[in-house]
């Protein structure tokens, strides 16, 4: 069998079992089993595929055609440029995240010299990203799951400035103080839980529950880390952000704000202390 046929038959056993995005994700499962660009499938369509690529890519596309995650198949996901491992132990990083990159990166060139801290770190995504990008300033991650912990141990290897320790929240913490805080908490109210696509429910129920209202842990955050941090930089979900900038006035945040994702909502939420 030929490249291109093996990725048109991948992706229509894919639609055929209504998985996510059959074509990239039969695209990623050839490139990854052939250790090729996706591009090389169209540009050498003819090329003949060895009988233990044949065998991988079955096997792949049975577990993505039962809804597992194609970042938990593979076993790594890209963010910021970036190759990252990730198990069933860990919520798979997505673009909202990497919004939230970009927005605590703008923020460490203006605020004053200080550690920074990623709570709920799970593979290590963001800390490990942020630590490249601000090699002068220690970054700590921090998780209260050490299966995602190991997880992050592995993709934080050779990073001087980054270290990972188990907390809850802001207890224990590693300093007395952060120039900035970041976090990614589970914010889809338990009752929509149930109503998430087949491949999201693969992943950890911990890293996806936020309470009743989504912010339970998010409000727990912003009340331990009142006047212990310059800057806070929260995921949200829908219709969040305005409870949650409310949440950070109230708890001594006076300067919030929010910023939109690629879909116009509201998705990052950052607040701003005057000391």
């Amino acid at each position: 069998m030929t490249r291109l046929g093996l990725l048109r038959q991948t992706i229509d056993r894919l639609t055929r079992a209504a998985a996510e995005s059959p074509r990239s994700t039969a695209q990623w499962l050839l490139a990854e089993a052939l250790q090729v660009p996706p591009l090389s499938l169209y540009t050498e369509p003819d090329e003949p595929l060895p009988p233990d690529c044949l065998r991988r890519v079955e096997t792949w596309t049975a577990r993505c055609a039962e809804g597992e995650p194609l970042a938990y198949v593979l076993g790594s996901v890209e963010f910021a440029g970036q190759r990252f491992r990730v198990t069933p132990a860990t919520l798979i990083p997505r673009p909202e995240t990497e919004l939230l990159w970009e927005v605590a990166t703008r923020l460490v060139e203006i605020l004053p010299p200080g550690p920074i801290l990623d709570v709920g770190t799970g593979c290590g995504a963001l800390a490990v990203s942020l630590a490249r990008r601000a090699p002068g300033r220690h970054v700590y991650g921090s998780d209260i799951d050490p299966s995602a912990l190991a997880v992050a141990e592995t993709n934080a290897q050779g990073l001087a400035n980054l270290s990972l320790y188990r907390a809850d929240l802001l207890r224990p913490m590693p300093e007395a103080a952060f120039a900035l805080i970041v976090a990614n908490l589970p914010y889809i109210p338990t009752s929509a839980l149930a109503q998430l696509p087949k491949n999201v429910q693969h992943e950890p129920r911990k890293a996806l529950d936020g309470g009743p209202d989504g912010l339970l842990l998010i409000r727990s955050l912003i009340t331990q880390a009142a006047g212990r941090c310059r800057a806070l930089a929260l995921e949200v979900g829908d219709h969040q952000a305005d409870p949650v900038r409310e949440l950070l006035e109230e708890a001594g945040f006076p300067r919030s704000r929010s910023l939109q994702d690629l879909s116009g909502m509201d998705r990052i939420v950052v607040g701003e202390s005057d000391g």
